[in-house]
């Protein structure tokens, strides 16, 4: 036995993981939630739609898609970028497992760029000299408050002529006005700038058709949008006969959902945001 072990010190000293003990909402986001529960409306609805509405606006987007987690985000993300298997994406190393392990999982080949001391964000030289034929994407994160030059990278692609490269950005760190990108991701983890009840995301697109495709993969795959009226419920014909979208599936989705109370719970803590980045920037 290595007499060196017993050495160490033994400390009998509880320590509370962050994130578990993180305590930013308060009577309001308690009353939201009971409110959505008496409505008694679980998955996502008007409230989510709202909350989606409000976060898109944030970010300079048309639309919001809201899920389950950050991490489902990304995935979603490249998803609806029409990213084909073999295809290339930059990314930095120095990032969290969930910009990377979607990139992995959906058969894209990552190809990594370095990061700026100090900001921890790739510089534009650092991603632009990463690219060849085959890049469909730079997939960078906003990583602790800072994010990447993303006007000095799309003025770099237009000089190269490959307008066609999406810029995504993973922006589970930070809440930010980044008109400029295609596809933004947000995480609402409980140590995160807000957060809907321990958990959710949300996908963020100007293109309508990246839209509906975002709803498709969210809800396994399904046809149509979540309209509950038999009207438009009816209105998919398969040879020739009237089919419930409910029960077609045109693409192999998930199950991304969130639900209406971590809407509720999320919108409320989307009216402190200016408090919360004060405190954030203090500290």
């Amino acid at each position: 036995m290595d007499s060196s072990r017993s050495e160490i010190p033994v400390t009998r000293k509880k320590i509370w993981y962050a994130p578990n003990k993180f305590e930013s909402y308060g009577d309001e986001e308690i009353k939201a939630v009971e409110t959505c529960l008496k409505q008694g409306w679980l998955a996502p609805g008007p409230i989510t739609e709202h909350f989606e509405r409000e976060l898109a606006n944030i970010f300079g987007k048309q639309f919001g898609i809201m899920v389950n987690s950050g991490s489902s985000g990304n995935t979603l993300a490249l998803l609806i970028g029409g990213l084909k298997p073999g295809d290339e994406v930059v990314t930095p190393a120095c990032t969290f497992s969930t910009t990377i392990s979607p990139i992995i999982q959906l058969g894209l080949v990552p190809v990594f760029c370095d990061v700026e001391q100090g900001s921890y964000v790739p510089p534009v030289a650092h991603v632009i000299e990463k690219v060849t034929p085959r890049t469909k994407a730079f997939f960078l994160p906003n990583l602790i408050g800072s994010k990447p030059n993303w006007e000095g990278l799309k003025e770099k692609l237009i000089i190269l002529g490959r307008e066609d490269i999406l810029l995504i950005e993973d922006s589970c760190d930070t809440i930010t006005n980044t008109t400029i990108t295609d596809i933004s991701v947000a995480s609402f983890y409980s140590s995160h700038i807000i957060t809907a009840g321990g958990g959710g995301g949300m996908v963020m697109c100007n293109e309508k058709s990246q839209r509906d495709l975002a709803l498709q993969y969210r809800d396994w795959g399904r046809m149509g949008t979540n309209s509950e009226s038999f009207t438009e419920r009816f209105g998919h014909f398969v040879d020739g006969i009237e089919y419930d979208f409910k029960f077609l599936y045109p693409i192999l989705g998930y199950n991304f959902k969130s639900t209406e109370m971590n809407a509720a719970f999320g919108l409320e803590q989307l009216k402190k945001l200016p408090l919360f980045l004060e405190r954030r920037r203090r500290n």
